[in-house]
This record gives C-alpha cells, structure tokens and sequence, in this order.
C-alpha cells in the first residue's frame, strides 16, 4: 500500500500510584514496556528504516491520581523518555498522558483518601503542562501536543441512580408487660437462674448501677433465649423478655436506633464497585429536602444475599441520615435516595445478580423551559423474560409449559378459569423483576366463575409486588395473545 504508519509505544514508568487504583503502575504494572524494550523497538524501527514513524509516547500511572507531586513524577519520567526518543531519531510528536485525574467522591478534598483528590482541575493541567515544559526546554526538544484519557473524570458524572425506598424497619421489641400482673406472670415462668439475674438486673437499677444493669439485661436475654431453644419458655415470654431488656437499653440511651430501609435496588446491578471494592459514593435522599432527617438508616436491597445492604458512607458513617417513612410512602407518594458519581463504571460492572437486569433510564437534558430540563427518552429496563434469555433460559417455553401444567390442574375444577392464571403468567415474563407500586388484584390468582364481585382465589391489595401494573397490559384470550405480552 505505500503507506507508512503513524507509532506509538506505551511506556512503563517506574513511578508508581501507591493507591487502590494504581496496581497497573510501577515495574511489575501490567501494561507498556520497559526502557530495555523500548530500545529494542527503536533498533528494529531503525532497521527498517522507519524511526521516523515512531511519534507518540502513552503512559498511565493509574486512576484517581491524589496528589499533584505524584503527577509532576510520573509525568516528568514519562517527558525524559519522550526526549530520549528524539535524542534517538524519532519524530516524536504526541505525548499522551493517560487518565488519572481524580474524583472527589467523598467532598474532603483530600490526598489521603482513595476517594478524594488534593488539587483542581485547573492545578492538574499546570501540572502536567508545566512538568512537560520544564523537561522539554532544558533538553532543547520541542514542546509536544499533549493528550489525554479522563475518562473517570469525564463521565462519572454523566447519570444519577434514583432509587425509592419502598420500607423501613428497626430493630426494636415489643413493649415489656405493662402491668406488675404480667411482670409477675414472666418473672414466675423463669428458671431459678434467669429469676436471679432479673433480680440482679432490678436491684442494678435501684443502685443506679446502669453498666451492671446493662450486663445483667444481656444474660437475662441470653438465658431465656436458651430456655426457648429447650422448648421451657413460650413466645410470649421470650417476648416480653426482648421488651424489658430494650426498655433497659433506651432508658440508658444504648438503643440501637438505626433503621433498615429496604430499597428497590440490587446493589449487585446498580452499584458493583461498593460490593467488589469497597468503593463509597455520594448517597442522599432527593425528597422532603425542606424537612431535617430524624432517622439514621442502612440500605438494604431486594436481593437474597447478605452482601446486598449498604451500610458504609461517605465521611467514615455508618448509617445514613433519612427521613421516617409515612403513610404516604406506601400509598404513592414515595421517598426517593439518589446515588451520585457512579457514571465511570457502575453501569458497564452490573450484572444480573439473583436475575434483576438494569435499571430503567431516563435521559435529561438541559433546556429554557420553566423547569430548566426535558426529558429526551425514556427506555424501560429488561423484563424478566429479557433476563432469563441472558441466562440461557427459553422463557417461552417456561411459560407454555406453567400454562399447560395449570391446565391440567384446574381441568376438573368448573369452578375455576385458567385463563387468569395464564394472563398473570404472561405479566410476570413481561414485567420489570424490581418492585412496582400499585394492587396486586386483578394481576394474579385464579378467579371464581361462580363467585361475584371477582371473588374466589384472589389475593389481596399490596403496596408493591412483582408485576406491571394492569393498566400497562391489556388482558388477551387466546393462546398467541397471551404470549405476545412477553415477546412484545
């Protein structure tokens, strides 16, 4: 073809990123060649007569660089070979610095952090340019064009993950008896030994003694916990043990009062890095921002794994401060978290843990309307057919085959119709796996030809369940109707 390329070699600089994200750095990094290797590129080029087409040096020290006296290292390392090459015959042009530049994720505007940064974005291309600059001039080789591959600071900002946190629960015990009646009835129904240490436990709290209170509460409920296992206490008194011993703990403001919200979320999907890696990210509610949190929380998501909650935040917390949930939540109004910085990766990471594809997305752009913003499109995410097929599942036939099975079951029963249950069956291939809000009646269960009102087998209302909501499907008769609500 008569063409002679354009080269390139990747350097790999001694300098080394002593964080998280540096492992790709230093003599043992996993990618570029040594000086030993680069010279060896250089003969064989110059063998060829093609020295001249070696005209770009690339390096990468790592991701999240922290400190600009890092930078100016690697960057003047990386500058002495590029004059190096000159020196050696090749028309160096291009110096492409890799990525690096840093995230605050955590906002401290910290070099001691993997999770924040000791410069701007103004002071990091001074930086660089500088670095360049200086090495360039002492060595007489013309300054270089200069690249680079920010990718986690271009676009770890580009989406936003909202979330609703569909419950909330803390880990608290029913009230202790209200009545000396019913004192006496749970004092009465211990052993000798658990006897004794409620009176320990009582005479503790008479002598103002709370550490020893708080020691004699922990082996009275120990110790009735063991009598239940042994089948010699009932529940209502492991019960009424579990509401005395947290009296004793709140009186003595030892309480655990952090909340478990229950989120509509697979931490395993959205956000993989804080599983893999440890890695924290900006987490805080987008609702009722006129009103002060009260509560302190975890995450937990839907998923069966125990790995599947958040409780690491940003600021070493360990709790997150959120607003009680209220009744409104639950008939519709909703309390939505948003998860900022996590644009870089965490899309491209998730999988299909416990089988919950991808979020839904929405794109919104910038505008001069009264809002400010417009949404440009909206992509619902996969549905629960969508998934199975990424598991190497045949949800048609899945679904052929539930039908048959409740065909056969209610093939006797006169009362009942299978076309219902065949409906629910087709929503459920064709719904998100998350949550959705809304009734579960008329979406599932058999229906009672004999009964009035749409009575029979069904069940009840729910604030969420797993199924799209009636009015997003019609309902189809026929076999091929039935499943083009999952093939559509």
């Amino acid at each position: 073809m008569r063409i002679r390329p354009v080269v390139g070699v990747r350097a790999k600089l001694r300098t080394k990123h002593a964080g998280h994200f540096g492992s790709t750095s230093g003599e043992k990094g996993k990618f570029g060649l040594t000086t030993t290797q680069i010279l060896r590129v250089v003969r064989k080029l110059e063998s060829f007569g093609m020295i001249d087409c070696l005209q770009l040096l690339h390096f990468h020290i790592g991701s999240q660089i922290p400190t600009t006296t890092l930078l100016c290292d690697g960057v003047s390392e990386a500058s002495q070979i590029y004059c190096e090459l000159t020196r050696l015959g090749a028309h160096m042009r291009v110096l492409d610095i890799g990525g690096g530049l840093g995230i605050d994720y955590d906002g401290s505007k910290s070099s001691d952090s993997d999770l924040s940064i000791g410069y701007t974005l103004e002071e990091y291309a001074c930086a660089v340019v500088g670095t360049v600059k200086g090495v360039c001039d002492r060595k007489g080789v013309k300054n270089p064009v200069l690249c680079s591959e920010s990718g986690r600071a271009i676009v770890s900002h580009h989406s936003v993950l909202i979330f609703e946190a569909v419950s909330s629960s803390l880990s608290s015990a029913p009230p202790m008896p209200g009545s000396t009646l019913a004192l006496d009835y749970l004092v009465e129904g211990l052993t000798d030994e658990a006897k004794g240490e409620y009176r320990s436990l009582t005479a503790a709290a008479l002598r103002g003694e709370y550490e020893s209170c708080l020691m004699y509460s922990d082996m009275l409920k120990q110790r009735c916990v063991e009598l239940f296992k042994d089948g010699c206490l009932g529940m209502e008194q492991l019960a009424a043990v579990d509401g005395l011993c947290e009296l004793v703990s709140k009186a003595l403001g030892v309480a655990d009062s952090v909340s478990t919200y229950n989120v509509n979320l697979s931490v395993f999907t959205s956000i993989p890095d804080f599983w893999g890696i440890g890695q924290l990210f900006p987490i805080l509610p987008i609702h009722w921002l006129e009103q002060q949190p009260k509560m302190r929380g975890i995450l937990s998501d839907l998923t069966c794994d125990s790995d599947g909650k958040i409780d690491k935040f940003i600021g070493g917390e360990s709790s997150l401060p959120l607003h009680e949930l209220n009744d409104n939540v639950s008939g519709g109004g909703g309390y939505y978290l948003g998860m900022f910085l996590g644009g870089a990766y965490e899309e491209a990471l998730g999988g299909v843990h416990n089988l919950f594809g991808g979020p839904s997305v929405v794109r919104v752009q910038q505008s001069d309307g009264p809002q400010s913003y417009a949404v440009t499109r909206a992509v619902p995410g996969p549905s629960a057919s969508d998934v199975l097929r990424v598991m190497q599942h045949e949800p048609e036939l899945m679904f052929q085959t539930l039908k048959h099975r409740a065909e056969e079951c209610l093939s006797h029963e006169e009362a009942y119709s299978v076309a219902p249950l065949a409906n629910m069956l087709a929503r459920s291939f064709n719904s998100t796996p998350y949550l959705v809000p809304g009734p579960v009646a008329g979406s599932c269960g058999l229906v009672n030809n004999n009964a009035g009102g749409g009575g029979g087998l069904m069940n009840g209302c729910r604030d969420y369940y797993y199924a799209v909501d009636d009015a997003a499907v019609d309902t189809a008769t026929g076999e091929e109707e039935q499943w083009s609500y999952v093939c559509a």
